[in-house]
């Protein structure tokens, strides 16, 4: 890898990690949500360091293309934040729909009561 391209991955991985360090301590973002993307800029920056570690890891598994290995684990990580979300907004969805049934159940009460 070319030294000022592995420059630049370094900094973008800690640029990454400083920008969800900051938006955690801004109240923005939730710890729970933000640690996966805090454990992807340290894997990053690893990476960025040692890139003879992604080399040697794209060997062992098999691919042809080190770039290859780098495109599948983007996208891994890309389902895993996916899944993630969906898992909050089934969780979200059926919290909206409780609040949506006391809410009537309360108007219908209140309605029985100013009859």
């Amino acid at each position: 890898m070319n030294f000022q391209l592995q420059l630049v991955f370094i900094f973008a991985s800690i640029a990454t990690l400083i920008y969800v360090i900051r938006k955690i301590r801004k109240h923005k973002l939730n710890i729970d949500d933000s640690i996966i993307w805090i454990i992807w800029a340290i894997f990053l920056l690893v990476i960025s360091v040692f890139p003879s570690l992604c080399y040697s890891i794209s060997k062992t598994l098999g691919f042809q293309s080190t770039s290859n290995f780098i495109l599948t684990l983007f996208t891994f990580f890309l389902y895993i934040i996916l899944f993630f979300q969906n898992i909050q907004i089934s969780l979200l969805k059926e919290k909206n729909k409780e609040l949506t049934q006391k809410m009537s159940i309360y108007a219908y009460e209140k309605e029985q009561e100013d009859k």
